[in-house]
């Protein structure tokens, strides 16, 4: 299927600077879009200098997009390579683009789909319900640990929501995934190395002074170490609540008990 308006599309997928030139369905019912980028030229990996001179194209890659229609959405292109004429050996560079990272299976969209997904699930339920491997899963957690906060682009922090996630099988090696609500959507404010205390709280010390002032309410799971690290941080200006998931995963642990021991007393 060939389409015309080229700056719709790219706004409903979220990428700017990406020419769609055609969108099919393989065999298995997967979205496929052909795109080339509109972006110009790029920066010398060895000098850093902008270079513009086209020299040849690089490897076709294929990225995972976010789902179309409910289908599995993939962007194929095949970036441009560069050359430098303000190195003596005049290298060559790929085109580096701000929507997906080199040598990565998946748009950083995608990437930020895969976090909202992993709140209150695990590695393992994602990778089967997102039919990815876990380690492409396991890598987007780790790509995106104590990355850069444009905090300038935020106006408010009302809500700030905290949730630890398993990066190895039997509940170790925590990671804290960091939430907050900007014009009714959820987003990823952070990804936080380890499940202490300190660490949360150090993070939540880094917030600039006029968005900590707006926050109102963290939400939390039961762990101690972020009630603690919340209030001690936010004072008694915010009020600390518990996610309303781990709740409900506790009585419903106490009533399956409850279950059991009465099929078996039934049972005799």
């Amino acid at each position: 299927m060939i389409l015309q308006d080229n700056q719709v599309l790219s706004k409903l997928l979220g990428i700017p600077g990406l020419k769609i030139n055609f969108i099919s369905q393989d065999t298995n019912g997967d979205t496929i879009i052909r795109a080339t980028s509109t972006l110009h030229g790029t920066k010398c990996h060895v000098c850093g200098e902008h270079i513009c001179k086209p020299c040849a194209s690089g490897s076709p890659i294929k990225l995972r997009h976010m789902p179309i229609w409910g289908n599995k959405t993939y962007i194929r292109i095949t970036p441009l390579r560069y050359v430098c004429e303000h190195c003596a050996n005049k290298p060559t560079t790929t085109q580096v683009v701000d929507w997906y990272e080199q040598k990565c299976s998946c748009t950083k969209q995608y990437e930020k789909h895969i976090l909202l997904l992993l709140i209150n699930s695990t590695i393992q339920d994602v990778s089967i319900k997102e039919d990815i491997s876990y380690d492409v899963v396991e890598g987007i957690l780790e790509r995106n640990i104590s990355t850069q906060i444009t905090w300038e682009d935020i106006k408010e922090l009302k809500y700030l929501g905290i949730d630890e996630i398993s990066i190895k099988k039997g509940h170790k090696d925590f990671v804290v995934i960091v939430t907050t609500m900007i014009e009714g959507k959820l987003k990823i404010l952070a990804v936080l190395k380890n499940r202490e205390k300190a660490t949360v709280k150090k993070f939540f010390n880094k917030i600039p002074w006029r968005l900590r002032q707006t926050v109102q309410i963290v939400c939390s799971d039961l762990y101690i170490g972020f009630i603690n690290a919340a209030k001690e941080v936010f004072r008694k200006k915010v009020q600390v609540v518990a996610d309303r998931f781990h709740v409900a995963k506790l009585y419903r642990e106490k009533l399956e008990n409850v279950r059991k021991k009465e099929m078996r007393r039934l049972k005799k």
